[in-house]
């Protein structure tokens, strides 16, 4: 069992120092413990737009500068990541779910219970393939990032909120819905899992326990250990949340593999491209990549103790 050793978390945090965006940079430094959380708050608001939402890069492979449901989704993931949770009394923190949750219950669409992570305007901006607005991609994210979504939603608001109620109500439509698949996407692996880790204390939903059960189905029919195809279902990606004996064996196997792929300068390279080579922008998204993927390992390094 390998582990992020002192020394190489030291020439991280120097290397993240010069190749991080803001934002990255203070959710690096919440995560090990060297700055408070709440300027992940501040550093998030870089990144907000006057309907309450998120754009402008906030998820680096999309230069949208109009909301989309995924770039709210990217922000709730970053404040889950550093541990809020409805028992905050931040204001800052209490004014980006009310308004980004307005945003989502009140003003986009949702189809068939399910939100449409892209908006049509991405056309307009420089973006990777998986967000052009088409349906292809629609059925390639299926019910990511709604699941998660959901999640954070009831995660975040007290129950007395209009969005909580509605988060539950579609919550379990989505959980019949999901009983009933047979096979499920990689994004949507990522999505069921977050929504699962977001909702198993909460003690609302009569069939969860049956929930996690076919998600471990599904994960151990659906598994690849060949880390370094980007396209497979690696452990981490179906089963950051729940557990087996076949996947967590797995799951070792990957974090060994996280640690042995830092690259020579200390932090972790971004090696998914665009998908085409219609946007200049890749390359400087590709570069912007090196401290998000960092703060990605680290926070999965320290969730599963792989660090001294």
């Amino acid at each position: 069992m390998k582990y992020l050793t002192k020394e190489m978390q030291a020439d991280m945090a120097r290397q993240m120092t010069f190749k991080a965006r803001d934002i990255d940079m203070t959710i690096y430094n919440a995560l090990d413990g060297s700055m408070e959380r709440d300027f992940v708050l501040d550093s998030l608001m870089l990144y907000r737009t006057k309907d309450g939402g998120f754009a402008g890069g906030l998820y680096i492979d999309n230069y949208n500068i109009n909301t989309s449901v995924y770039q709210i989704y990217e922000a709730f993931r970053l404040i889950d990541m550093v541990g809020f949770d409805n028992t905050c009394d931040n204001e800052l923190y209490t004014d980006i779910i009310n308004k980004a949750c307005n945003y989502l219950y009140n003003r986009a669409e949702m189809i068939d219970n399910k939100w449409n992570p892209n908006v049509k305007s991405n056309d307009d901006f420089a973006h990777s393939h998986e967000f052009s607005f088409t349906n292809e991609n629609k059925l390639l994210f299926g019910y990511h990032p709604t699941a998660a979504i959901l999640g954070y939603t009831l995660k975040f608001n007290k129950p007395t909120k209009a969005y909580y109620k509605k988060a539950l109500a579609y919550a379990n439509k989505m959980i019949n819905e999901f009983l009933n698949m047979n096979k499920i996407t990689k994004y949507e692996f990522i999505s069921f899992n977050s929504f699962y880790n977001s909702v198993k204390d909460l003690n609302k939903f009569d069939k969860l326990d049956l929930f996690k059960d076919h998600l471990i189905k599904l994960a151990e029919e659906a598994v690849s250990s060949d880390f370094t195809d980007d396209d497979s279902i690696k452990p981490l990606d179906c089963a950051l949340y729940i557990s087996s004996k076949k996947l967590d064996e797995l799951k070792d196997f990957q974090l060994d593999y996280i640690i042995d792929s830092i690259a020579p300068f200390g932090l972790w390279d971004h090696k998914k491209s665009w998908g085409y080579d219609k946007y200049a922008e890749e390359d400087s998204a590709m570069i912007k990549w090196v401290g998000a993927e960092t703060v990605n390992n680290y926070f999965i390094l320290k969730k599963y103790g792989r660090i001294e």
